[in-house]
């Protein structure tokens, strides 16, 4: 089933992994022979800045074309050169890489195109030599004003993709550069795929957020996506619902007038939230479960390390802040690690532990307490590598330095906001904060009579990377260098109505582009039948009528079409009309950041109850961190540099130090943690059943988790498997069974396998086009992780 290798190591107290065979394809074998060379030029046209593509409103000229070769005319009509087979790769990007977790399909994000390949073995993983479909997109009109940050150029780039469930229906989301959403139903994708008689797939939904777009969450059950973005704000999609679930209009909840209007889901809602003083660049977010699987709070990670949970639909609450783990209150932090990664991760995934080496993977002498004041605060593990078999860069658990003495990890008081510094938090120069601007405007549906909130100046457009690309990939937001065109209206070809302006106003004067909603507006007409549980025409929904307000009626239907889509703002307890003109959605997007200075805390008893069922997993730059917002769960558990590598004799892997990619695997209790570096983590979620945690010196643990293998294995890098590049991407998702027909991963119809007998395949893709794949899976008693 699953052979062993590597050293013999002792007992670490639990059942541990075994490792099998990694299946490699490199790019000779993706391409053909002369593959390396291109991929070598293409690193010294990125070295040396030389720009090589025909760019036409941010892509280029040859990478239009959506289909597979069979159906390119031109691929058709001449043999294409090996250099046209050989995608170029974006750098300092998210994860770019996915796999459906329905369909046998493989999906890799290079520029502006997302390619799609069928696996040829279930075995090895391998993929075919030329993509079965080609997923590429142009930037739409908004997209064009908006710009790139990393590239104004090129500003069309990927920076994430991933797979996901909206209700019953699988979606893949890619987010760009130019702050543009895609998204695509996987079953349309399977469907040209098996038979190429089908259709090309389009896209079922198209929007942006207006900057860079970065982390990516698909929630099934709430049927949304969110997305964020360099605005520091977090925007969400909810989609009209044809009706509501039973657990949802069942629920006793108090409402408000907006709340309620929002919650019905009988239009197309974006949801703009904005984080709090302090916020910056936000790489990746989590969705926050209900008791009832309904999506509640956002969880959000800024490249400052910071972590916020913000509520979705409760109006006027203010955003929880948990500091970087290093942040010293009323010090100065010169450099701290970037945060990077955050999940969510429920206790049902959890696997028991009942002593310290199957809750932390090391021996309860070998915890590290924090130095008093702060014992008991956080407890670090790094001495468990020392014991993680065949680690490619062994440690001795007594060369592990103890944790420094002026680290802080600051556990704050259920609801309660850790106190920032004096004038704000310390931050280097490149990230630093934004000033205070001016007041935001004065739209409706107000829940109070509080004062308007200030908004924050648009100082900074970095992306979230610690880096210094090259010049002209700085943006600046008091100037057009971000890459984005100029509004003008004689260059915009829109047939809605617009007031005329050559220049872009500023946000406060631009009031005419919101229809305005009165407090209790509740339109008349019924959303007509739906075919699908969450239809995404802007034709489709609609609000009910409240008819204690006469006079609203003919005075609303003579400025708003009954299913337009619609917008709110939580932090402000406003919402209002998208605009139709493509002016005024520029400008919407163009308007200066604002910060969430609400006062008001979130509810308390919510968050004890998702406390109790769930806790939160931040990664940084090279270190991991498990903890709950409730402190009676005891310490924190960070484990410190689980990877070990130095990329600094590495030009190519410079400032890719950023545990970026999180894949959480419920069915087998499983973490799959990705260092841009090259690494991977396997670690397994754990949790003590006892009521009061595991008790050490000076500490009680909880929640914990333990580190099963990190790969490629030493053997593998010994055998030359890994090559001397960064990762683009990790994808995880369930092998292909035996009997599944065309794309399908199982047979309709077929029993769920049990963990024992259901296979998973990790496949970690470099950027010299390089693919490892391995199998991985769970023992019969849930414990043993196996890596075939």
């Amino acid at each position: 089933m699953a052979g062993q290798t590597g050293q013999q190591q002792r007992d670490r107290g639990f059942r541990e992994a075994v490792l099998g065979r990694c299946f490699v394809q490199d790019a000779v074998e993706r391409f053909g022979d002369g593959a390396p060379e291109i991929i070598r030029q293409h690193e010294r046209d990125h070295i040396h800045q030389v720009a090589t593509e025909t760019i036409v409103q941010g892509v280029p000229t040859d990478q239009v074309f959506t289909g597979s070769e069979h159906d390119d005319p031109a691929a058709a009509a001449e043999q294409q050169p090996l250099e046209k087979h050989v995608p170029r790769m974006p750098y300092y990007r998210n994860n770019l890489t996915a796999l459906s977790q329905r369909y046998n399909l493989y999906f890799a994000a290079y520029e502006n195109r997302i390619f799609v390949y069928r696996p040829k073995s279930a075995l090895r993983h391998a993929l075919p030599r030329e993509p079965n479909l080609i997923l590429a997109t142009k930037p739409d009109k908004v997209a064009i004003h908006v710009g790139g940050t990393l590239d104004p150029r090129f500003h069309h780039q990927t920076n994430h993709i991933t797979t996901g469930f909206l209700g019953r229906e699988e979606v893949l989301v890619a987010a760009y550069d130019d702050g543009s959403v895609i998204a695509w139903y996987i079953g349309s994708i399977a469907d040209y795929v098996d038979r190429r008689t089908a259709a090309v797939p389009t896209p079922f939904f198209r929007d942006n957020v207006g900057r860079s777009a970065w982390g990516i969450v698909v929630h099934q059950q709430s049927r949304l996506i969110a997305v964020s973005s360099n605005r520091f704000e977090v925007t969400v999609f909810a989609f009209a619902l044809s009706r509501l679930p039973e657990a949802l209009w069942r629920r006793d909840r108090p409402y408000n007038h907006c709340e309620a209007c929002v919650f019905k889901r009988k239009r197309n809602w974006r949801i703009v939230i904005p984080l709090g003083d302090g916020g910056h660049n936000i790489p990746n977010i989590s969705i926050w479960d209900d008791e009832d699987g309904f999506a509640e709070k956002v969880v959000a990670i800024d490249i400052n390390g910071t972590l916020w949970i913000l509520d979705i639909w409760k109006p006027k609450t203010k955003a929880i802040q948990i500091q970087h783990r290093t942040h010293v209150t009323h010090h100065w932090n010169f450099r701290h690690q970037m945060g990077w990664g955050v999940a969510v991760l429920p206790y049902e995934s959890f696997l028991p532990a009942h002593s310290a080496a199957e809750l932390l993977g090391l021996e309860e002498g070998d915890i590290m307490n924090s130095k008093p004041p702060l014992a008991g605060r956080w407890v670090e593990t790094q001495k468990s590598l020392a014991n993680v078999r065949n680690h490619p860069s062994p440690l001795s658990a007594q060369a592990v330095p103890e944790p420094e003495p002026n680290e802080i990890f600051a556990l704050a008081p259920m609801g309660f906001e850790v106190p920032p510094l004096d004038g704000g938090a310390w931050i280097d120069d490149e990230l630093a904060g934004n000033p205070p601007g001016g007041n935001g405007p004065a739209l409706t549906i107000d829940v109070d009579d509080s004062d308007d909130e200030e908004e924050d100046s648009d100082s900074d457009g970095s992306a979230p990377l610690n880096m210094q690309p090259p010049a002209e990939t700085l943006s600046s937001d008091s100037s057009d260098t971000d890459g984005s065109a100029p509004l003008h209206e004689d260059e915009i070809e829109d047939d809605s109505d617009s007031d005329g302006s050559a220049a872009l106003p500023n946000f406060l004067e631009a009031q005419d582009w919101f229809t305005q909603l009165p407090v209790n507006y509740l339109p008349e007409q019924d959303p007509p039948p739906l075919a699908n549980a969450y239809p995404i025409d802007a034709a489709l929904g609609a609000l009910e009528k409240n008819k204690n307000q006469p006079g609203w009626h003919t005075r609303i239907e003579s400025e708003i079409e009954p299913f337009r889509d619609m917008v709110y703002l939580p932090h402000e307890g406003k919402a209002f009309s998208w605009p139709d003109s493509l002016t005024g959605r520029v400008r919407f997007h163009k308007r200066e950041r604002v910060r969430n200075r609400n006062t008001v805390d979130q509810d308390p008893d919510v968050l004890d109850e998702l406390a109790s069922r769930s806790c939160i997993m931040r990664t940084y730059e090279y270190d991991i961190e498990l903890r709950s917002i409730n402190v009676d769960d005891g310490a924190a558990v960070v484990c410190r540099d689980p990877i070990n590598f130095d990329p600094a004799q590495n030009m190519f892997m410079q400032h890719a130090e950023r545990l970026n990619m999180i894949i959480h695997v419920p069915e087998l209790s499983l973490v799959v943690v990705g260092s841009a570096i090259g690494r991977v983590v396997l670690l397994t979620p754990t949790r003590t059943p006892y009521p009061h945690g595991l008790r050490g010196e000076g500490f009680k643990v909880k929640n914990g988790f333990r580190i099963d293998w990190v790969l490629p294995t030493r053997a593998d890098e010994e055998a030359g498997k890994r090559p001397n590049r960064s990762l683009y991407g990790i994808a995880v998702g369930p092998v292909q069974e035996a009997g599944a027909p065309g794309c399908l991963l199982r047979a309709d119809g077929a029993p769920a396998p049990s963990p024992a007998t259901r296979r998973y395949r990790l496949m970690l893709h470099y950027r010299d086009h390089r693919i490892l794949s391995y199998d991985i899976g769970r023992d019969e008693k849930g414990e043993h992780l196996l890596v075939f």
